[in-house]
């Protein structure tokens, strides 16, 4: 049977040196629970590493996670990778280990933890997260492909870090699952024609526990699943994006867009 489900694909944790240090696997649980959430996409920039521990956080409860990053193009285009289960981002680390350089400055660009379920922090990531990728904007979304993940331009509508303020066009041939845009783009701040043939969603990008859920897309299909998430998104047997939520947001740090 047919629902609305609720879902958040673009969510940092505390691994991502921008994403505040509260946002331990945990608490971003806790939070898009308290958000109504059904389905999230945990993901931090260039790195897969706490994808797990958010995974196991939501054992037992309604929520469903799944893996992803949110990968930065030689172009320095972002693009949002998801996966169905964590054997999948095993791929996809061994390709951003062998495409990323640099060590990070935790005082200049800020710290990249690494948690457990409990919140707790187990360790220090010291790759420079912040960076990107010696691959172009194709490269990447073929490799990613070819793992079998789905794959997102993200925040389209923003100034910076999007395939539109980087390249002023969306490449023809490339081809992605979704694009996505911030709320207050889709309601008509932003040119909609750079999405014309996509697939539009909108997602928090939260960084801080208040923005989790800021923005989600509501979807129609029978449970939050991948598989389903996939069919979703290209219209297929029944299931569509079916609207848009947006949950107030008080003493937000993320500041506007």
């Amino acid at each position: 049977m047919m629902r609305h489900l609720s879902a958040d694909l673009h969510i940092h944790t505390c691994l991502s040196p921008c994403g505040d240090l509260s946002m331990d696997p945990k608490r971003v649980v806790e939070r898009a629970l308290a958000s109504g959430l059904d389905l999230i996409a945990i993901c931090d920039h260039n790195s897969t590493a706490n994808c797990a521990a958010v995974v196991e956080a939501a054992e037992g409860c309604s929520l469903q996670v799944l893996p992803g990053c949110e990968i930065c193009t030689a172009e320095e285009i972002h693009l949002l990778a998801l996966f169905e289960n964590m054997e999948m981002t095993h791929g996809i680390q061994a390709y951003l280990a062998a495409h990323l350089t640099g060590t990070n400055t935790p005082e200049v660009f800020g710290y990249q933890i690494e948690a457990d379920a409990e919140g707790n922090f187990t360790g220090e990531c010291t790759d420079f997260l912040l960076g990107a990728l010696d691959q172009g904007v194709t490269e990447v979304v073929n490799s990613i492909r070819r793992i079998g993940g789905l794959v997102v331009c993200a925040h389209i509508d923003r100034p910076s870090f999007s395939v539109i303020s980087q390249l002023g066009f969306m490449p023809p041939d490339l081809v992605l699952d979704a694009v996505e845009m911030t709320l207050p783009g889709i309601q008509g701040a932003f040119p909609l024609s750079h999405a014309a043939g996509f697939t539009v969603i909108t997602s928090s990008d939260a960084h801080f526990p208040e923005d989790v859920g800021r923005w989600s897309t509501l979807f129609e299909m029978e449970e939050p699943s991948f598989s389903e998430l996939a069919m979703a998104l290209h219209g297929v047997a029944g299931r569509s994006v079916a609207g848009y939520k947006e949950k107030a947001v008080v003493g937000s740090l993320w500041g506007p867009v």
